[in-house]
């Protein structure tokens, strides 16, 4: 018997509503004021046998974490974490009791929000030309610089926002992509993300007019952990 594990949580004073998993309803197994959210004969092997399998395997994993992250702080684990035994898990938990307790209380009433900047589109004018010969030469280079420029701008403008949210969020996550494509950043903010929402996210959209600015639900924080 072997036991897949999807999270590990401080035991919170009201029980948990536990959602089911990938065959049955997850339990907990705890030692002392911790607890893992685990789930009994899952076999990793068995949920990688195919695409199919392995994809809704990923997808309940989760599922489960974002449904426990609602009710309480959690650490979140990756997806394919599995213990043999118990005791195993209990070992564990007593071994990282004081580390996971201190990141537990560092992540109380907080969340990973995912911040994508989609590159805005050079204005329509820039794309097209009736012109004919020398004059269709020039226009084609004109356009071409001016498309460059636009470029130029749309890059310095994102390298503003970055170094203004590494100020006010050092610990801020930028995922690397090819130019051109939409840019993500994870962040861990407070819970109540009115501040993010009513004041910063519009003046950086003000300040980054080349880029559209969207803002995701509260995440479990698995780029912080």
């Amino acid at each position: 018997m072997s036991f897949y594990v999807y999270a590990f949580v401080n035991l919170p004073k009201s029980s948990l509503a536990l959602p089911k998993g990938m065959e049955k309803e997850v339990e907990l197994i705890t030692y002392q004021n911790l607890a893992a959210v685990t789930e009994a004969d899952i076999s990793i092997e068995a949920i990688q046998e195919t695409d199919e399998k392995l994809l809704q395997a990923v997808l309940t994993h989760d599922l489960v974490v974002r449904e426990i992250f609602q009710q309480t702080s959690l650490i979140p684990l990756r997806f394919g974490n599995a213990f043999a035994t118990v005791e195993n898990i209990v070992n564990h938990l007593q071994n990282n009791q004081q580390q996971y307790l201190t990141t537990l209380t560092q992540l109380a009433e907080k969340a990973e929000y995912t911040i994508k900047f989609s590159p805005v589109s050079p204005p329509s004018n820039l794309e097209s030309s009736n012109a004919r010969g020398k004059a269709y030469l020039l226009a084609k280079k004109q356009r071409f610089q001016q498309q460059q420029a636009f470029q130029t701008e749309q890059r310095q403008q994102l390298e503003n926002i970055r170094q203004l949210i590494l100020k006010e969020y050092p610990q801020a996550v930028w995922k690397n992509s090819t130019e051109g494509e939409t840019k993500q950043v994870h962040l861990l903010a407070n819970s109540e993300v009115e501040v993010l929402t009513t004041q910063q996210l519009p003046t950086w959209q003000a300040e980054c007019s080349y880029w559209e600015i969207s803002l995701s639900e509260p995440l479990p924080p698995y780029h912080f952990v």
